[in-house]
């Protein structure tokens, strides 16, 4: 699949990142959980949704996505559960959107839990979004209303930061000020670009 991963664990930047990317005209970025919110959100895999849960998320006739992540962050095996349910849907419209646009522009996958679903191996490269402990933890306390323990149950789903970095060379460091973050990902814009034109 001609399409780079975007990937860093919680508070670490990613999202910033593709932010930025995605203000590139030659760049689109794909986001898994906005996709696998929208096949939720279809209703079709309502029951076998409602079933892994234990619960019936729409109650209200709409999926309430704070109640799954609730379920989900407290109870690793409905995550894994949940997830091999929904990761076959998620790749297919990945598949196909980089099928269409594939040729005309850098393709950036962001996903969160790339290296812990194993499918580094689908990428031209894996970019990793990283930051030191400290300035993650300050992050999620400042911009996320979570308590201390779902911030550790989050932490802990993830593989290390480390793990990560250790497996590409394409790393971005975002505990840094917003205009140096700019011209580190200018600078990764162009290593992409290079990257991708270097493709067979």
């Amino acid at each position: 699949m001609k399409a780079f991963g975007l990937t860093g664990n919680i508070g670490c930047g990613k999202s910033t990142v593709a932010t930025l990317l995605s203000k590139y005209p030659d760049v689109m970025i794909i986001d898994c959980d906005q996709i696998a919110k929208e096949i939720i959100s279809s209703g079709f895999h309502k029951e076998e949704i409602n079933s892994i849960l234990g619960a019936n998320i729409f109650a209200s006739g709409n999926a309430d996505f704070k109640v799954i992540a609730n379920i989900i962050f407290g109870d690793p095996k409905k995550k894994k559960l949940l997830e091999e349910l929904l990761h076959p849907f998620v790749w297919d419209v990945i598949e196909k959107k980089v099928r269409v646009i594939g040729n005309q522009k850098i393709c950036i996958v962001e996903s969160a839990i790339i290296y812990e679903t194993r499918s580094e191996d689908k990428f031209t490269v894996v970019i990793v979004a990283t930051c030191n402990p400290e300035e993650q933890l300050r992050r999620i306390r400042e911009n996320r209303t979570m308590n201390n323990v779902q911030i550790q149950a989050r932490i802990a789903q993830q593989f290390p930061s480390s793990y990560k970095e250790a497996r590409t060379q394409f790393v971005i460091h975002t505990d840094c000020s917003l205009d140096q973050l700019k011209e580190r990902v200018k600078d990764l814009h162009h290593k992409l670009k290079q990257k991708r034109g270097g493709e067979v």
